[in-house]
């Protein structure tokens, strides 16, 4: 969703979305499958390579805009 909002120039709501993953992430900084919201903790599979690469791949983008 992040890098949707990062193609349509919306760089707000993309960096909303990445605090959103990294704050959801556990102690240890892995990812779930999905958060359940109103905890915001892990609520299924975690550790999944495509999540974390997906992440690497949105911060890449917003360091390249200066957005952190």
């Amino acid at each position: 969703m992040g890098l949707y909002y990062l193609k349509i120039n919306d760089e707000v709501h993309a960096k909303e979305c990445f605090d959103f993953v990294v704050n959801s992430g556990t102690k240890h900084g892995f990812l779930a499958e999905q958060v359940e919201n109103s905890t915001m903790t892990s609520a299924w599979v975690i550790g999944l390579a495509w999540s974390h690469a997906m992440f690497v791949i949105m911060l890449e983008e917003l360091i390249k805009l200066h957005v952190i």
